[in-house]
């Protein structure tokens, strides 16, 4: 399944470059449109990959404290 959402992914970001390059503007419009959309994918991916973390860092500090828990203290 992810080798699939790869490809389609692949696939459009293939195709919206081939429409950006094949677009009726200037080379310098078009390439000033290509980096702000690149920029845009970019912070995007950057959020999603530190809301990721946050989440895993919190399941972690669960995980820690329910072990804690049922560990008895050494006296």
């Amino acid at each position: 399944m992810k080798n699939y959402l790869k490809g389609v992914l692949t696939g459009v970001a293939a195709g919206i470059l081939i429409g950006y390059l094949t677009a009726p503007h200037s080379g310098k419009k078009t390439r000033k449109k290509i980096v702000k959309e690149l920029d845009k994918q970019a912070k995007g991916l950057a959020d999603g990959v530190t809301e990721q973390w946050d989440k895993t860092i919190s399941m972690a500090d669960e995980l820690v404290a329910s072990v804690k828990s049922i560990v008895p203290k050494s006296v």
